[in-house]
């Protein structure tokens, strides 16, 4: 880690905790810096607006609750995306009451390199029924990858994974993603 990172997460400890402390600046300030992000992730992993709203705020309920778990050591955002990503796998669980698989992600598929400046000629939805076909731990990695820019280290900080097995996670539902995309683009030549 950085000096300037260090540097940076003490910051941004100590905006949360003004926050907390009643400051509306610092309220809004955080507010500010993790909402948009947070509310695409949600959205994007649920799939429904109500229901990524709702996580969102009760994602800053916990927060401000446990204002002082946050010590610092990672940035907010990637604490805030902790509490967000574990809130909509709980509702997922929920949802599918029982059918969850959580670890779906050791089935095995094909080793094969992926050129994903292909999708040009995808039709479109493809990609969100093929992100749909994949386990939510994976799903949950892939929009934290491609949408919010995290590395395989904040993912696994997230997750409560070590980066080792997010660098897993990701092969593998990139692999799916790809088979899934491939399959669809064959059934409408079919067609």
């Amino acid at each position: 880690m950085s000096l300037f990172s260090t540097k940076q997460y003490r910051i941004e400890q100590a905006l949360l905790k003004s926050a907390v402390a009643g400051n509306s600046q610092a309220s809004k300030e955080v507010i500010r810096l993790l909402s948009s992000p947070a509310y695409s992730l949600a959205w994007k992993m649920l799939g429904k607006k109500e229901d990524a709203e709702d996580v969102v705020q009760e994602a800053f309920i916990r927060l401000w609750k446990g204002a002082d778990r946050f010590s610092g050591k990672s940035g907010l955002s990637t604490y805030f995306y902790t509490i967000v990503s574990h809130l909509c796998l709980d509702r997922i669980k929920s949802i599918n009451k029982g059918f969850f698989e959580e670890f779906d992600e050791f089935d095995y598929y094909p080793t094969q390199e992926i050129n994903w400046n292909h999708a040009e000629g995808i039709e479109p939805g493809s990609i969100k029924r093929a992100m749909n076909s994949l386990s939510a731990k994976q799903r949950m990695a892939m929009l934290m990858w491609a949408y919010q820019d995290m590395t395989a280290e904040q993912i696994g900080h997230a997750l409560e994974m070590n980066k080792n097995s997010v660098d897993q996670l990701l092969y593998r539902a990139k692999l799916k993603l790809k088979a899934e995309l491939e399959k669809g683009e064959f059934h409408a030549i079919e067609r």
